[in-house]
């Protein structure tokens, strides 16, 4: 075990001993690209690679969103953690020892709370898992359980449980526990009383708890037992629980999805351990919510194609329609396996089996198509019925915001089922949102020209900051002119330049996050690294190549000098420009 005395020299440790590769690998699939590793961003919808891992620099770049930073950046990012959080999560995987940490009140504040949160809920799961199992309490929901087919292995890995019918039970747990209620108030646990004092929230009802990425419990669902309303109850929102981001069984099922390469999305939690039960691991459901863009980023990480598993009402078309554009706008290849009649995927399996289920799958519709085929049932394609499918479709590629292809791709092939041009069928859309955040940052590199001589300087000196001074008395700063390439030289001239973060990496520091931080970082993160025994020919090449530009420059400047003396008519000027321009064409030749 290490142990450090000082908090800022251990952050400097830990991104040392942490392998970049190895931990942004267990959320992106990497492949090796020169020095560099290249995959698929995990922070924004892409099928062409642009997301790069340097392990020399320890740093990443996305050069589609404009992502990038270090190894704690990476886990701020991907699991919502403050810099404390991703510190320690770090600081655990590389085995140090942290000291007291001198965090700014408010990244304390916010840690503190989330890890009491969390600790409310993993003891709740505890009380309410040891219910079910032992207490003659939870024996109904025991057998209840065992007739939907739930085996043991099923409820040890999703932790189930049963909250008693009563009002105060996990508040009198929980206090001698010594668990504040304003804790368990904020995890939403239990439930301030109009007239003072609480209650709790879970009463009679099976719950599943619900787990983050990082394996933590952050919230509840709860099925009633027999009678009552609502039939499903899910936690409210806290710190650390958000259901438009979280997917029930994501985290027990992610290398299922992943090694099948697809997930099956159903609506139930007992659909989904039903069909765990009957060896389909690869499924994950909402939380009592319609499908988000924030679901579908999040599964993108481990898959990039998906079925869904509906019924085939109204309801489910519905379900299918609001669907469609956000899985296009992520990019993730979408199907919808209808359910007979009277069927959900629990009956379904039940009656039917593993291998019924499975060819149910194989024969599920491209989500598009289901959606076109059902509105053409629904409306036909008269004159009128045609009017009334695009109707309902006009919205559907209105959502489709950020994609020009995908619409325009959706927009043809729809047209043409229709028997319409692209114009008839796009007139009477309106025109489509602004393009979000991302596809802003992803295009604020380009908006940073620096010519590709010059990149390559920039890239020289990053990597070999030593002939800083060989290049200035060369004349670079004649050539270099543009704002972040002056930037640059001014700090790396500088004797005393800061140098409280190691490696170029500092540099970043310079300039406020815009296009100029992102065009540094993506220089950073796929800087190549230059042989010493290349070193001096490179600079003495680009050595000669300021010289030659500068000089040129200079001689440039002195013609127009000259042109405008001659003009006003001051001779005496003019003869002493006359006579510094002979000497520098004697220079420069």
């Amino acid at each position: 075990m290490v142990t450090t005395s000082s908090r800022e020299n251990v952050v400097h440790e830990i991104k040392e001993l942490a392998d970049i590769i190895e931990i942004i690998g267990e959320y992106v699939s990497l492949r090796r690209s020169g020095a560099n590793f290249k995959g698929l961003c995990p922070f924004h919808s892409e099928k062409t690679p642009s997301f790069i891992v340097n392990p020399d620099r320890r740093s990443f770049h996305c050069f589609g969103c404009g992502e990038h930073g270090d190894v704690f950046t990476f886990l701020q990012k991907y699991h919502n953690l403050t810099f404390p959080e991703a510190i320690e999560e770090l600081a655990r995987r590389c085995r140090i020892t942290l000291p007291e940490k001198p965090y700014s009140k408010e990244d304390q504040a916010k840690a503190e709370k989330r890890d009491k949160l969390h600790k409310a809920n993993e003891k709740a799961s505890e009380i309410y898992h040891d219910i079910l199992l032992n207490n003659p309490a939870g024996k109904a929901a025991r057998e209840y359980i065992q007739e939907r087919g739930m085996t043991p292995e099923i409820i040890s890995s999703y932790c189930l449980g049963f909250a008693p019918e009563s009002w105060d039970f996990l508040i009198k747990e929980f206090r001698q526990a010594g668990i504040a209620l304003e804790t368990a108030k904020e995890a939403g646990l239990i439930v301030p009383k109009d007239r003072g004092g609480h209650y709790d929230r879970f009463r009679k009802r099976i719950l599943f708890p619900i787990y983050g990425l990082t394996g933590r419990i952050v919230g509840f669902g709860g099925r009633i037992l027999g009678k009552g309303q609502p039939k499903y109850l899910n936690s409210p929102e806290t710190l650390v629980f958000d259901k438009s981001r979280t997917l029930f069984g994501l985290y027990q099922n992610r290398e299922s999805i992943r090694k099948k390469k697809r997930c099956i999305i159903v609506e139930g939690n007992f659909d989904l351990l039903t069909l765990v039960a009957y060896g389909i691991g690869n499924v994950a459901a909402p939380l009592g919510t319609a499908l988000t863009r924030f679901h579908l980023h999040t599964l993108k990480r481990y898959t990039d194609k998906a079925v869904l598993l509906f019924d085939g009402d109204s309801a489910g078309l519905k379900a299918a329609l609001r669907a469609v554009p956000l899985f296009l706008s992520e990019q993730i290849t979408a199907q919808i396996a209808v359910l007979p009649d009277n069927h959900d995927p629990d009956t379904f399996v039940r009656e039917y089996g593993n291998d019924g289920l499975l060819k149910l799958l194989e024969s599920a519709f491209s989500l598009p198509e289901f959606v076109f085929d059902r509105l053409e049932k629904k409306h036909g394609l008269t004159v009128q019925g045609k009017g009334r499918i695009l109707a309902e479709l006009k919205p559907m590629i209105n959502a489709i915001s950020d994609r020009h292809m995908q619409r325009t791709l959706f927009v043809s092939h729809f047209a043409q089922k229709l028997g319409l041009t692209q114009e008839q069928f796009s007139g009477g859309l309106q025109p489509a949102p602004a393009p979000n955040e991302l596809k802003k940052k992803g295009t604020a590199e380009g908006k940073i020209q620096i010519p590709l001589k010059q990149r390559k300087v920039l890239e020289f000196l990053l990597d070999c900051p030593e002939y800083i001074k060989r290049f200035l008395d060369a004349g670079m700063e004649e050539i270099m002119t543009d704002s972040l390439c002056r930037t640059l030289i001014d700090n790396l001239k500088r004797p005393d330049h800061d140098t409280s973060t190691p490696g170029p990496e500092r540099l970043l520091e310079l300039f406020p996050p815009g296009p100029e931080r992102t065009f540094l970082s993506g220089l950073l993160v796929s800087l190549p690294t230059f042989p010493d025994d290349v070193k001096e020919a490179m600079a003495e090449e680009m050595e000669a190549w300021f010289k030659k530009n500068s000089l040129m420059k200079k001689r440039g400047r002195l013609t127009r000098k000259i042109n405008e003396a001659q003009q006003a008519h001051n001779e005496t000027l003019w003869m002493e420009l006359i006579e510094r321009k002979k000497l520098l064409d004697e220079t420069q030749a």
